[in-house]
């Protein structure tokens, strides 16, 4: 009864009523719409970040790899030039071979003051001969050595300027 006789003032409490619910589902929605959007813009950053950095690795690997290539082509240049060295130094040793043979085959001309100075003559060349042989041998293995440092040394220079 009261209802009927009081109908005005609650149908405009209910009014409000719902007024205050529709308020409240829009504040709710408007908070979890933000949400979704802030969500959406820090994705937005980290996938940002992200990328950039991977770019970044990418081209410090790059920029690694071609200061690796660019010294593995100095280094190949460099032991061209060493088997250059290497063949001059064969063919150099090849000639003095022959001219220690030749030298060992000659008979001995002249007589000396000192009877066995031909013989020693030819055996001093046999020497020369030998110790040519095994410096070339040396100075190869030599070569090799210097040449495996260098390779190893440009790639712990690649190595460490991408860690930095």
């Amino acid at each position: 009864m009261w209802l009927i006789k009081h109908w005005k003032p609650t149908l405009a409490a209910l009014a409000l009523l719902a007024l205050f619910g529709a308020w409240q589902y829009d504040r709710a929605r408007q908070y979890t719409r933000g949400q979704a959007d802030k969500a959406a813009e820090i994705s937005l950053a980290l996938a940002k970040a992200a990328k950039k950095q991977a770019e970044d690795t990418l081209n410090q690997e790059r920029q690694a790899q071609r200061k690796l290539h660019a010294a593995q082509a100095e280094i190949e240049k460099e032991r061209q030039d060493a088997q250059t060295v290497i063949t001059d130094m064969r063919r150099e040793l090849d000639r003095l071979r022959r001219h220690a043979a030749e030298r060992a085959a000659l008979p001995a001309a002249a007589v000396s003051a000192r009877p066995s100075d031909g013989a020693d003559t030819a055996e001093g060349w046999v020497l020369l001969g030998q110790c040519a042989e095994r410096y070339a041998a040396v100075a190869e293995t030599a070569d090799e050595q210097r040449n495996d440092l260098a390779e190893w040394r440009a790639y712990g220079e690649a190595v460490a300027s991408t860690v930095r």
